[in-house]
């Protein structure tokens, strides 16, 4: 009897392991594997390009070159560099702006801050005793203290203004792509050259 029950059970083994088709299953994996390639290139290619780099200097704890992700925040990456030293001077330094790549931050400490106060140069040197920011010599940070310029058209007169060289007077910056007569005016106080 057990013979009987033997010989089918064996017959199915054999035809199921010698005679099944089985390409299908390699072209399934095949496929498989393509998509998963071609997911992990794309996230790849996201993260690539929403990455960003930043240089922050002076007093933290880890000065450095970071990698940052787009749209992160200057407090970000203070915490990524360790944080502040305890002489940091944090009151210059604008904790929500957002990180641009290729930007460096430098955190000064605040006996440097002290003397540069007295000397009257400021963190670009585009500050004067009046209020007014030279937009020849003013950095980013200086020229996002005026209002109704932001970090993109700070950017953009750095940019105007290592292209084209110095403003000749306050209203050349209407030459700045995204700066019109309107801002102008609403700016014109603030600013001298």
């Amino acid at each position: 009897m057990k013979i009987k029950y033997f010989i089918p059970v064996a017959a199915c083994i054999l035809m199921l392991c010698g005679c099944a088709d089985t390409s299908y299953l390699e072209e399934s994996s095949a496929s498989d594997s393509s998509v998963t390639e071609s997911v992990s290139d794309s996230s790849a290619e996201v993260k690539k390009s929403s990455s960003i780099f930043v240089q922050i200097e002076g007093a933290v704890k880890s000065p450095g070159v970071y990698e940052m992700s787009e749209g992160d925040r200057v407090f970000a990456l203070i915490e990524k560099a360790g944080g502040f030293r305890e002489d940091a001077c944090t009151t210059d330094i604008n904790q929500a702006e957002a990180l641009s790549d290729g930007q460096k931050i430098i955190v000064m400490t605040r006996k440097e801050q002290k003397a540069s106060d007295s000397s009257g140069s400021g963190n670009g040197s585009g500050a004067s005793s009046d209020g007014k920011i030279d937009i020849n010599q003013a950095d980013a940070a200086e020229l996002t203290t005026i209002s109704g310029i932001g970090p993109m058209r700070a950017d953009a007169i750095i940019a105007y203004r290592e292209q084209n060289g110095r403003f000749k007077k306050p209203e050349d910056i209407t030459k700045v792509s995204g700066i019109g007569e309107s801002t102008y005016s609403r700016i014109k106080d603030r600013i001298k050259v």
